[in-house]
């Protein structure tokens, strides 16, 4: 952004700058964190990453996406408004929506847990003990049980975390 001491910008051109500012310095880190775990965006690989989340995270992953998504936006901009922007944003909303992210996903990732232990009692039940494939899919509705607890966990994590940030920079 370019700063004089006779130059004022109208707000709305420097909320845009400095959103601009949070895309790119999110598409930044996006591409190192791409670099460094060498990982390909292919249509092929974005399957595999769908089947992925589908094993173990179960049904709730595109709740997981999305909320990771906006934390990592989030983190983005808190980063330029403490490093490069001079205007202050208003982080209200941001805040509250980090409050309910940190609220929300515990439960979320409880609710899939629960639905992937009735999951796994209905293949044993209908299936009977004592055949390996019965076994086999009621581990795997487990892995989907922890998968789900510690995504939601962890995503709850970063959004308190985050919010406590930027209340604490706020004040």
């Amino acid at each position: 952004m370019i700063k004089s001491n006779n130059l004022k910008l109208p707000y709305g051109l420097i909320s845009i700058s400095r959103e601009i500012n949070t895309l790119i310095l999110i598409s930044i880190i996006s591409v190192i964190i791409v670099m460094w775990a060498d990982f390909n965006i292919s249509f092929d690989q974005l399957t595999e990453v769908e089947a992925f989340l589908s094993k173990y995270v179960g049904i709730a992953w595109p709740f997981f996406i999305v909320t990771a998504t906006f934390i990592f936006w989030a983190i983005g901009a808190y980063i330029v408004e403490v490093f490069i922007s001079t205007q202050k944003r208003n982080w209200s909303l941001i805040t509250k929506m980090l409050d309910w992210a940190a609220e929300a996903c515990p439960y979320v990732g409880l609710l899939t847990t629960f639905f992937t232990f009735l999951n796994a009692l209905l293949v044993y039940s209908k299936a009977g003990p004592g055949t390996p494939e019965t076994q086999a899919a009621f581990i795997g509705q487990f892995s989907i049980a922890f998968g789900s607890s510690i995504s939601g966990g962890i995503l709850a994590l970063f959004a308190f975390t985050l919010k406590a940030l930027i209340v604490s920079g706020e004040r």
